[in-house]
């Protein structure tokens, strides 16, 4: 959904609630649980009550339809007829016998209730119960407020409002630019199910709920359209809990967000699949977090935490299984995006609420889905998958155009990117010459690392591409602390990206130094994605990151040694000692580094040389001053490596204060 149409929205809605203001200067209120209509006339609100004195639902909903303007239907139910209080307790319970529906627009506002008789609900919620369905019908602009455990099924009209409602279940049909919840206090619902089914336009905000459901259907030119679930703000958030349930045998199964035959679905924002607090699972049998089936297009799914997303199999047959995927993207369609979200942890950032595979695509005898974007460079627009049981994506073998980037990829079970292929077959599949094969993303080559080293707050990492000829690709490099067990991947921290083409043989070098400082002993790792097509590969394998590194190991005292280290250097390389009083930043650049530029501010001065011992350290020590100024002093540690230096490595700086 685009800005302007959300600004849309909500000029539709406060024109409406104007127009409700203007014209629902009437009220009607029930007073009784009885189930009975005994006025007459004309059944307007001017002919209640009837000859018992006293004013029922379904007269109420009589009344209502026939009176002009919009009404406001209340509730003053006195305690003494509050029946099924073993079921509802501390709640007024009104059964009418065909269900509830009101054809012209009204408010039913069960608040009402509340402030009558108080909060009475022992569990929190409203205190009516409407025991039957509940529709508003071609209502425009009617609202729903304040119920209790209610059925409340929307058909028709436009722009209505279902708000502050406890345990209820919301279906949503042909009626756009409905509001669902809201975003200040009490206004977002508690619910099992929020069902928006061909309707568009229709925005569900800050509501806790076990599911919802976005339908379509594209056979009947009927496709849900623009609808947004969640939005930017905390405020708009919805927690959506988890929906499962288990077969008689014991397999378990459901889907907590469900995405079937739309157009223009935004997921924003959302906790799917835990309990409130983002700390637990939500619901045992559920086995996918945002499912996409049917046809789809222009969907995004952005910002959300999705964690807990893990069926547990149960007896008879099933016990000790474990199935699930957080995003699971099947059928047909275009256009899917999914930016920004966690999956697989929890509140606390932890990898500990994974799914057996983070991200799933899955083959469709129709399908596949075309132009899948997981990631972007962008800020923001990477994902974090981690914590589950298999792959942290994986893309079925009829996947091309499986654009994957940007991400933080880590502590998965098996592959962060599995490409699966013809065969089915899962794990670390290798390059071949010229890229000939097929399968999942045509299981694209991915680099080869030959050597990754940190320089100070960058990291040079230097290697090859073979793949398809003279073609065009975006290399992505990757460090984690350490490898994958099947020594491909994974990618906890986006280093950067540079673009390559390869020749007429398949090739392609790389020689690139990122701006990021990575402690030396992580791991590097790359993948490649094929342009423009945007077929991504597996993770390469993982090269360990030589480097650098420098400590002070005294303070800097008047008169005193002080000792500085390096670790990390090649055995007998010469290390060379440097500082500034002026400053860090971008510095010299010496020719007889190759161009390597210091961190230290001009002027530079060398304290010295020392000679790496066979484990590489080497040592420096020096006498500070007796009548040296009491400033600040940054050091910085250098090695001369390559022809003309062009290998040539640096500590990060260190800074201390003299006393």
């Amino acid at each position: 959904m685009t800005t302007t149409q959300t600004v849309r929205i909500a000029v539709t809605l406060l024109a409406l609630a104007g127009m409700v203001r203007a014209a629902g200067a009437q009220s009607i209120i029930v007073d009784t649980a009885n189930d009975v209509v005994d006025f007459g006339g004309a059944q307007t609100v001017a002919d209640l009550p009837g000859p018992d004195g006293r004013v029922s639902l379904p007269e109420a909903g009589l009344a209502s339809d026939n009176t002009p303007g919009v009404q406001t239907i209340g509730f003053h139910v006195p305690q003494s007829e509050w029946e099924y209080q073993w079921l509802f307790p501390g709640r007024a319970v009104l059964r009418p016998f065909l269900g509830f529906r009101v054809f012209d627009t009204a408010i039913l506002d069960g608040t009402t209730q509340t402030a009558f008789t108080g909060e009475t609900n022992p569990e929190g919620g409203g205190e009516v119960v409407i025991w039957a369905e509940t529709y508003l019908i071609d209502n425009v602009g009617g609202v729903m407020r304040g119920f209790d455990n209610a059925s409340i099924h929307v058909s028709g009209g436009s722009a209505n409002v279902i708000q502050g409602n406890t345990q209820s279940n919301i279906e949503i049909y042909d009626s756009p630019f409905t509001l669902i919840g809201g975003t200040n206090p009490g206004e977002g619902n508690t619910c099992g199910t929020i069902k928006i089914d061909r309707s568009n336009n229709n925005v569900v905000v800050g509501n806790t709920t076990t599911r919802v459901r976005v339908l379509g259907w594209f056979g009947g030119g009927q496709p849900a359209v623009n609808n947004r679930i969640g939005g930017p703000t905390p405020a708009e958030r919805n927690y959506i809990t988890g929906y499962g349930t288990w077969s008689e045998e014991g397999y378990p199964g459901g889907t907590t967000v469900q995405i079937f035959d739309s157009i223009g679905t935004i997921v924003e924002n959302n906790w799917i699949g835990t309990t409130p607090d983002g700390l637990a699972q939500g619901n045992l049998a559920s086995t996918q977090g945002i499912g996409l089936e049917g046809e789809n297009h222009d969907v995004i799914v952005r910002n959300n935490r999705i964690a807990g997303i893990l069926g547990h199999g149960i007896g008879p047959h099933y016990a000790g299984w474990l199935v699930g995927s957080a995003i699971d993207i099947y059928g047909i369609g275009s256009g899917i995006t999914l930016v920004g979200n966690t999956i697989g942890l929890n509140a606390n950032d932890e990898p500990v609420l994974g799914s057996v595979t983070g991200i799933m695509t899955r083959n469709y005898y129709l399908g596949p889905i075309q132009n899948v974007v997981i990631g972007g460079t962008a800020a923001g627009e990477g994902n974090v998958i981690a914590g589950h049981l298999a792959s942290g994506i994986s893309v079925a073998n009829t996947y091309s155009g499986v654009r994957i980037a940007g991400n933080a990829i880590h502590d998965n079970g098996a592959l962060g990117v599995d490409l699966i292929t013809d065969g089915f077959l899962t794990g670390v599949t290798p390059n071949d010459p010229l890229d000939a094969d097929s399968g999942g993303n045509g299981l694209q080559n991915f680099p080869v690392i030959q050597s990754a080293t940190a320089q100070g707050s960058s990291v040079r990492i230097r290697g090859g591409l073979n793949s398809s000829a003279l073609a065009q690709f975006t290399l992505e490099f990757f460090a984690s602390p350490t490898a994958d067990p099947s020594g491909h991947g994974e990618g906890q921290l986006h280093l950067g990206s540079t673009s390559v083409q390869t020749n007429a043989a398949g090739n392609a070098a790389f020689d690139v130094t990122l701006p990021a400082s990575v402690p030396a002993g992580w791991v590097a790792t790359s993948t490649a994605t094929l342009e423009p097509l945007g077929s991504t590969s597996e993770f390469s394998a993982a090269v360990t990151i030589d480097g650098l590194r420098l400590e002070l190991l005294d303070d800097l005292v008047r008169g005193n040694p002080a000792e500085l280290q390096v670790t990390g250097a090649l055995g007998g390389e010469t290390v060379w000692f440097l500082y500034s009083t002026a400053g860090t930043g971008s510095g010299p650049c010496p020719p007889q580094l190759g161009g390597l530029c210091l961190d230290l501010l001009a002027p530079v001065q060398t304290l010295g040389s020392a000679a790496a011992d066979t484990g590489g350290t080497a040592t420096f020590t020096g006498i500070v001053p007796a009548g040296a100024p009491l400033i600040a002093v940054h050091f910085q540690a250098v090695v001369r490596r390559g022809p003309g230096g062009a290998d040539s490595a640096k500590t990060a700086t260190v800074s201390a204060t003299i006393s």
